[in-house]
Order: C-alpha cells, then sequence, then structure tokens
C-alpha cells in the first residue's frame, strides 16, 4: 500500500521534509507507518513515543487499520500544549490526576475511577493482579492521552494504571479529564478510558476461592 504521510513540527525538522510516501506491504496500520517513519529517519525515532497519528484529520488509534486513500498525518505535542501525565502506580491516585489536570481555563474535568468488584464470571473475587510491559505501556497511555487532548482541546489529561496485586475495593485505573465544558471533559474521559482498555499491554488474574484465572487467556 502507498501511503502518503505529513509531519510536522520537530518531527518535520528531523526528518528534513515536511512530507513523503511509503511503500508498505500487506494491510497497514499507523504503528507501521510510525516504524517506517523511524527506518527512514532514524534522528526522528526517539520522537515517536509521542507522537500522534491522525487520520483524514481525526485522531486514530495507531493500531487502526489505513485505506489507501488516507491522509495520514503525525503529530508531535503542540507548543505550549495541556499538561499530561500517565504512569504505573502501586495504587493510583485520583488527587495526582486531577491535580495533574487542574488549569485556570477549565471549567469541568471528568475523572473515571475503576476499582477491584468482588465478583466475576468465574465466581466471588479476592484480589486482581496486574502485570504490564511497563516499557512500551507509558508509551501507549500518553499517545492515547495525547490524541483526546487533540480532538476534544483538553486542557489536561491523565492516566494512571495499577500494577501489582489489589484487593477488593482498591484502584486499578484513574482517567482525569479537563476541558472548557463539561460535554468536552466527559466524551474525552469515556474516549481515553475504552481506548486504555483496547490498546494497553496490561494483562489482569483473577483470584478467588475458586482458584484464579487470566482474563481473556482463552
Amino acid at each position: 500500500m502507498r501511503v502518503r504521510v505529513k509531519m510536522f513540527g520537530v518531527l518535520a525538522e528531523r526528518a528534513g521534509r515536511r512530507e513523503d510516501v511509503f511503500d508498505l506491504p500487506g494491510s497497514v496500520t499507523g504503528a507501521d507507518v510510525l516504524r517506517a517513519v523511524g527506518e527512514r529517519y532514524p534522528g526522528a525515532a526517539g520522537l515517536l513515543d509521542r507522537i500522534s497519528v491522525v487520520v483524514n484529520r481525526e485522531a486514530a488509534g495507531a493500531e487502526e487499520p489505513l485505506a489507501g486513500d488516507d491522509e495520514v498525518a503525525l503529530l508531535p505535542p503542540v507548543a505550549g500544549g495541556a499538561p499530561i501525565l500517565v504512569g504505573l502506580r502501586d495504587r493510583p491516585s485520583i488527587e495526582e490526576a486531577v491535580a495533574a489536570v487542574a488549569a485556570p481555563g477549565a471549567g469541568g474535568t471528568a475523572v473515571f475511577l475503576g476499582t477491584v468488584r468482588d465478583h466475576a464470571d468465574a465466581g466471588p473475587v479476592e484480589r486482581l493482579e496486574f502485570s504490564a510491559y511497563e516499557e512500551m505501556a507509558e508509551g501507549v497511555m500518553r499517545r492515547i492521552a495525547e490524541e483526546a487532548t487533540q480532538k476534544w482541546g483538553l486542557a489536561g489529561a491523565a492516566v494512571l494504571h495499577a500494577v501489582g496485586s489489589l484487593r477488593v475495593g482498591e484502584p486499578t485505573v484513574v482517567v482525569a479529564c479537563a476541558a472548557a465544558h463539561r460535554d468536552e471533559a466527559l466524551e474525552a474521559c469515556r474516549h481515553v478510558i475504552d481506548e486504555v482498555k483496547r490498546r494497553l499491554p496490561v494483562w489482569k488474574k483473577e483470584h478467588g476461592p475458586w482458584g484464579s484465572r487470566w482474563v481473556n487467556a482463552e
């Protein structure tokens, strides 16, 4: 597939051009385009974990398939951009997330808090165990937060996810999105948690009196 790619800011500077064409084999995703850019322009490779993929002027997930006539733009963080906090934590904190996105221009902050519930399909749950591909996870969370920031014009975004063992009622994930108006904050927060659930390289193991199992392992 032939893909025409637009580049901006420091990425264009490192590549030495604002537009390029790549011939990539088979089914192609935004992640494939990023890899191709890094291989062709090694000086830009260190930036790619903070680049947002935009397809046809809409934020897109890096794993979404592309069509041959799509317009692909690769966007570095904007100048003076909104604050973004991401990270893996033993216990994600609402207070830390909300403080990170606080801004004078924000009229609303939407927060999603995930917690360990006491039951699952297999039966009662006593605790959850989370493991992560840590070297990759923060980059994925940052890309998701940046996509939401650009699409909804956020004043700030935070994503904190738990690793390790957690008991019933303890927090597993916190998302906070601040925007000028509540609608943008709420829509962005829903988008971020949905994308985190879909794309983050984190695995969950349930433990209960019936035994233990990895969720979605089969």
